[in-house]
């Protein structure tokens, strides 16, 4: 069997991908819009009407046309023309039949386009509906899901707040157990032996009885710089005695301890209030943030860490971090909204 050829693509005419021959110089090309060049209406005519011939363009082309119609030049006697009656007449096609046969193919075709058009429709609004469902149930899904992470979002907040009041709770009670403490700062690395014997200097350096001190011992410190001294004091009064007295009396080191070389002789030895870890990191944060920038005053007292904008504004108390920036909002606010003086 010879395998015929499309002279558009060069590919092989098969029963899955038919051909058209030209009845003229029997050429093939593929039968569809690009190599034929005709529309799919005139495919499926010329497929569903054996009695239609295609010519393919170059043909066409180089068909020569000509009238039919006769008119002599000069006019012969009328006479020698005569009407061929009976059988001599030539055979008359009948055009209203062949134009009724073309009329009746092109229906056909039409409607099986038309049925194919419709089962396509049909086809794309089944595929349609089912997407519209699964959307919908996408939409479910995602709005459950919505929910859930709302609940689990509330379910967070209260987790962190009720993290929040116990972190403050166990922070307060904690600090709680330094309220007889306080801390001696500034003095050099020395045997555990001499910090009693200093300690009881300081007392004294102070005019206050060395018999309160119940214990002391030194912190961890810095890698450059040695640790305070925690000294456990017999009662809240004498702690808040021993911090009125420093603030009136200035110790150096070389008071307490007079081997000490010349260039820390006149170091200032400082006494304070007795802080945990956290209310010294969140006393450090108050006074970077806040001091001579939003308020005026920062300190602590009392294991409460306090700020205030003017001397005669309200106090704020300061437990975390967020409130050092909700009270640096609020100064500022204040601060736009003033009239100058």
């Amino acid at each position: 069997m010879v395998i015929k050829r499309c002279v558009r693509c060069k590919k092989n005419v098969t029963k899955k991908v038919p051909g058209l021959e030209c009845s003229r110089c029997d050429k093939v090309v593929h039968a569809d819009t690009v190599c034929s060049k005709l529309s799919n209406k005139q495919l499926n005519t010329l497929k569903n009407s054996p009695g239609i011939e295609w010519s393919c363009e170059e043909c066409l082309k180089n068909l020569s046309r000509r009238s039919s119609f006769i008119i002599p030049e000069e006019d012969d006697d009328e006479n020698d023309y005569e009407v061929p009656t009976g059988t001599e007449m030539a055979p008359v096609v009948n055009a209203n039949k062949l134009v009724q046969d073309i009329s009746r193919e092109v229906k056909k075709a039409f409607r099986e386009e038309i049925r194919g058009l419709e089962n396509s429709l049909e086809f794309l609004s089944e595929q349609l509906t089912s997407m519209e469902q699964a959307i919908k149930k996408q939409d479910s899904k995602i709005k459950d899901l919505e929910n859930k992470n709302y609940d689990l979002q509330n379910k967070n907040k209260n987790l962190e707040l009720r993290i929040n009041v116990l972190e403050q709770g166990f922070q307060e009670v904690e600090q709680q157990s330094l309220t007889t403490a306080l801390e001696v700062a500034g003095l050099p690395e020395m045997p555990l032996n001499n910090i009693e014997k200093v300690m009881d200097t300081v007392a004294v350096k102070l005019n206050l009885a060395d018999k309160e001190i119940l214990s002391t011992r030194r912190l961890p410190g810095s890698k450059d710089k040695p640790g305070p001294i925690l000294v456990e004091l017999k009662s809240k009064t004498v702690q808040q005695q021993w911090i009125g007295a420093s603030k009136e009396n200035c110790i150096t080191v070389g008071q307490l301890m007079p081997g000490v070389p010349k260039e820390k002789a006149d170091d200032r030895v400082y006494i304070r209030e007795a802080l945990t870890k956290y209310l010294k990191t969140l006393l450090y944060n108050a006074k970077t943030q806040l001091l001579n920038k939003s308020c005026q005053y920062v300190w602590c007292k009392n294991g409460k860490v306090c700020a205030r904008k003017l001397s005669n504004s309200k106090i704020y108390y300061i437990r975390t971090l967020q409130d050092i920036k909700q009270i640096e909002k609020i100064c500022s606010t204040q601060s736009k909204g003033s009239s100058p003086i």
